[in-house]
């Protein structure tokens, strides 16, 4: 009697700690990207930066162009001071280093149509954030404007992680803005070498032909962009060829997995920009 009793003594005790322990069954918890590892460098590195700056959005990218020491990086930066942002684009010897200078910055603000040009420099803060400091002197009516922002990684970009056709290949539906103007629900296809399409035009008759995004040479989590805009009649971009960067990121908007934003801009600062959640 006694022996069966610690039988079923043991076995009850058993099924408690079981229990206890989430063993028995097994539970639906949606896994969530994990954290990417933090930034000990205290060199800037290349990748997505993300901000808020005046209470909107700042979006910045950091992209090196060229192998070995002396490498150039070009900036991008998008400020959602509005539902379309101001473009900010300009380049420098910014990766691999604690701080540097932007001997020109352009400055594309929204609706304005005008661009303007400027200085500044980009330093490393520390512990994966940078400081970018843009300031653009008075020019006519136009009052001198100063920008500066510190911004990190989003929390899981991982910058050291190769870029992949895979994670952008497919439709996209977004807000397609070029500074004069945007277009709601502008709908972009990427193939999977990377080839942008659509069907749809902006500002009356720009048309994309020759648009491409290829994961950046360097391994980094970047895309680089090239888009070129035909001879039109009322495209303010027209017979132009617009550089830039793409990245893919988690959304913020519910009931949706990727965000992915493209920049891209002229020799002389204008561009696009295009922002799409899926």
């Amino acid at each position: 009697m006694f022996h069966r009793l610690l039988i079923k003594s043991t076995v009850f005790m058993s099924a408690i700690l079981l229990s206890a322990c989430g063993g028995g069954g097994s539970t639906n918890v949606a896994a969530a990207d994990p954290p990417a590892p933090p930034i000990t460098t205290p060199l800037t590195v290349p990748g997505a930066y993300v901000a808020s700056l005046n209470g909107k959005d700042w979006v910045g990218i950091l992209l090196r162009t060229t192998g070995g020491s002396g490498a150039v990086t070009n900036f991008y930066s998008l400020h959602y001071n509005a539902t379309d942002p101001d473009l900010y684009s300009g380049s420098g010897l910014i990766t691999g280093t604690t701080s540097a200078l932007l001997t020109r910055v352009f400055y594309y603000p929204n609706i304005s149509g005008a661009v303007r040009t400027g200085t500044g420099t980009i330093s490393n803060l520390g512990n994966g954030t940078i400081r970018a400091a843009l300031s653009f002197p008075a020019t006519g009516i136009e009052q001198g404007k100063d920008v500066t922002v510190a911004a990190s990684q989003p929390s899981t970009y991982q910058y050291n992680l190769p870029a992949n056709l895979s994670s952008i290949q497919g439709a996209w539906q977004g807000r397609w803005s070029y500074g004069l103007g945007f277009v709601d629900n502008f709908n972009l296809n990427i193939s999977g070498q990377g080839e942008v399409t659509t069907s749809l035009a902006f500002q009356q008759d720009c048309l994309l032909t020759q648009s491409l995004l290829t994961p950046n040479f360097d391994g980094t989590n970047l895309f680089t962009f090239t888009l070129t805009i035909p001879n039109a009649t009322q495209c303010s971009l027209k017979s132009q060829t617009l550089n830039g960067a793409a990245f893919v990121t988690n959304s913020p908007v519910a009931g949706k997995t990727q965000r992915l934003y493209i920049v891209g801009v002229t020799t002389d600062g204008r561009g696009i920009s295009f922002k799409a959640d899926r």
